[in-house]
């Protein structure tokens, strides 16, 4: 059962990034400006991982969140692969 799972998700992966990479906003950021309340986070050491990780994350474009995608589905199936 598991292994369908994975096999199904990974597939709706690799569809879901053929429409971003493909999209006629794939040069947009859309999540531009969202990373400003990061700073509001009490321990130091993790205001500074978030403010890297965020800045990182808001500053892709649709296009690279596709890639993501690509690379993510193309993980799964390899480890549904693996365990068949």
């Amino acid at each position: 059962m598991v292994p369908f799972l994975g096999l199904g998700v990974g597939i709706f992966l690799l569809t879901l990034s053929i429409y971003f990479i493909r999209s006629k906003h794939a040069l947009k950021t859309p999540l531009a400006g969202h990373g400003d309340s990061v700073d509001t986070v009490d321990s130091f050491v993790l205001s500074i991982i978030l403010s890297i990780g965020v800045i990182l994350f808001c500053s892709l474009t649709v296009r690279h969140y596709g890639y993501v995608c690509v690379l993510g589905g193309l993980f799964i199936l390899y480890v549904v692969s693996a365990a068949w």
